[in-house]
């Protein structure tokens, strides 16, 4: 604006002095129009020329003003629409918050009406329906957001399944994220809600089907993915039949991932089946490697579980081990195994006995009152029965018993 004011003043300026240095030059302007002649001094014309132009640049400015009057008032009423729009979004957020949600719905989908942009009303308005509990509304909603902003689609699809999901409706949660795996099958949500569908609904081999997705997005780490690996390995393996040979099983092995092969759990759930299915000393090769590589306490309690041929090669190698470990619990349980394999039944009980003092597992006594009962000696395995129970060993809470005809107690000390 001060740019406008200074650039008129200069042209006033420029044109009085121009004006002034014709006076002094002398000479006149003549202007005939069939009849009419108009003459006048040089200076006269130049301040008529200017006073013409100055007076038809307001004019233009006057019409210019004029002509996009209609557009501004357009512009400013939408403007005031659209922050109205927006004061009903944020207040019916608020409502919802609060646990109003008839009239957060009512609100939203009154002010979808004049929003510019009213896809954000109808998927607050679904979720306040939602929370109503009326399914068939919220859909409703999310149709009428859909219409609304079509290129939207994924993120409105999305959103109809997450609130699909926390309706727990599994079923119609299923039907959307399938079409939604197939637009878009890496997105990290989709893939979120898919796992939590399918756990709900118990579908195990779609579940297996999307484990690789799922590793790859890292949508599951650490233990919750191990926790999803180690049954889909068990399933696979166990879907070979009861006694598949030993390749079978290494094919299957061999779909894990590499890097995923390292897991402990995992490699437990493939020497069982091995175990189970007949292949001990095969298992046997591969435990011994593992444990040499990466000691860990699920693959020691499987070596325990071995039955090699013959039985001395997996007892020698886990008294190799307790030398270097003398104190670890869970191979003095393996060795216990191991020796009762060999019908060692003195080193049985003394491993036994001392994995029984480092561990409480109910496991350990439980093996420990068997081998008791096979070297006949019922006191110590009634006791290691009971520890086994988590019941003290020495207390029993019924009162004594009086024998028939007498005024003996059975269970106490004669006199």
């Amino acid at each position: 604006m001060m740019r406008r004011v200074v650039l008129i003043l200069l042209l006033l300026v420029g044109s009085v002095a121009l004006a002034l240095w014709f006076e002094h030059q002398g000479g006149f302007v003549m202007i005939r129009l069939g009849d009419w002649t108009l003459q006048a001094s040089l200076m006269v014309a130049v301040l008529g020329v200017l006073a013409v132009g100055l007076s038809l640049g307001f004019v233009s400015r006057l019409l210019g003003r004029v002509w996009r009057l209609p557009g501004e008032v357009h512009e400013r009423f939408h403007e005031r629409r659209g922050r109205l729009a927006r004061e009903e979004l944020v207040d019916g957020l608020v409502e919802i918050a609060d646990g109003r949600y008839a009239h957060a719905e009512k609100r939203l989908q009154s002010a979808s009406t004049s929003a510019v942009q009213p896809l954000f009303h109808h998927l607050l308005a679904a979720v306040a329906g939602q929370r109503r509990g009326d399914w068939a509304q919220r859909d409703e909603h999310i149709a009428a957001a859909m219409a609304a902003e079509p290129r939207a689609q994924l993120a409105i699809e999305l959103a109809q399944a997450q609130l699909q999901v926390e309706a727990q409706q599994w079923d119609e949660a299923n039907a959307s994220l399938a079409e939604l795996r197939r637009q878009a099958p890496q997105n990290y949500r989709v893939l979120s809600l898919s796992l939590e569908t399918l756990q709900a609904r118990g579908d195990n081999e779609a579940l297996d089907a999307l484990l690789p997705d799922l590793r790859k997005q890292q949508v599951l780490t650490g233990p919750a993915l191990v926790a999803l690996e180690q049954p889909a390995l068990a399933r696979s393996l166990s879907a070979l039949g009861p006694t598949p040979p030993a390749d079978a099983l290494a094919r299957v092995w061999r779909l894990v991932p590499r890097a995923r092969r390292h897991e402990p759990a995992l490699q437990a759930c493939y020497a069982r089946a091995l175990i189970d299915a007949g292949h001990a000393n095969a298992a046997e090769r591969l435990l011994r490697r593992w444990l040499n590589a990466r000691w860990d306490k699920r693959l020691v309690e499987v070596y325990g579980e071995l039955v090699t041929d013959p039985p001395q090669q997996a007892y020698n190698q886990v008294t190799g081990w307790l030398k270097q470990r003398p104190e670890d619990a869970g191979l003095l349980f393996a060795a216990a195994r191991q020796a009762a394999a060999c019908a060692l039944w003195g080193q049985a009980r003394s491993y036994l006995e001392a994995a029984a003092a480092r561990s409480d597992q109910p496991e350990v006594q439980r093996l420990l009152a068997e081998l008791y009962e096979r070297l006949d000696e019922p006191e110590h395995a009634r006791r290691a029965y009971r520890r086994a129970l988590g019941l003290d060993p020495s207390s029993n809470s019924l009162p004594p018993i009086e024998a028939p005809g007498s005024h003996t107690v059975i269970g106490s000390a004669p006199d």
